[in-house]
């Protein structure tokens, strides 16, 4: 039979490309509701996901957990999986939860696709660069973080 296939790029590596290229949609966002602006926040969080998903593979083949399905879940599914690692836990739990940057990516998604009603009186919390900016510092924490303690263990 054929060769068996190579690995051209680490998944670290992956993880470091989608983070470049969220960052580079952030300068290009203006929120001024136009079909560019609306799909290049749409790429901002196909990106930031995909970046999410490549570090869960990253952790999960350092860590050697056994999960046979890993491959086959979505990134939150993949960080449900790796917060029943101990060494690892306190990390993403905390992340994982309301006040965490994985709640605020599912969060700002849904305002993303369900756009704020301008006809009520009280205002919505909107979509600014504010919280595009916040979630990816706190992804970079998180990141930088998980890291640290995988390295160190």
């Amino acid at each position: 039979m054929g060769a068996e296939p190579k690995k051209l790029v680490e998944p670290k590596e992956l993880v470091n490309l989608y983070l470049d290229i969220c960052e580079g949609i952030i300068l290009k966002l203006t929120f001024d509701k136009s079909s560019s602006d609306i799909s290049n926040q749409y790429l901002f969080f196909l990106s930031l996901e995909q970046s999410l998903n490549y570090l869960a593979d990253d952790v999960f083949s350092i860590l050697n957990i056994e999960d046979p399905s890993f491959g086959l879940k979505n990134y939150l599914s993949k960080w449900d999986v790796l917060s029943n690692e101990p060494s690892i836990k306190n990390i993403i739990i905390k992340e994982l939860t309301h006040d965490g940057f994985l709640n605020d990516i599912k969060t700002t998604q849904t305002k993303l696709n369900n756009p704020i009603d301008e006809t009520i009186i009280t205002s919505n919390d909107s979509l600014n660069l504010k919280k595009f900016i916040l979630i990816l510092d706190n992804y970079k924490r998180f990141m930088f973080l998980l890291r640290k303690t995988i390295e160190e263990c």
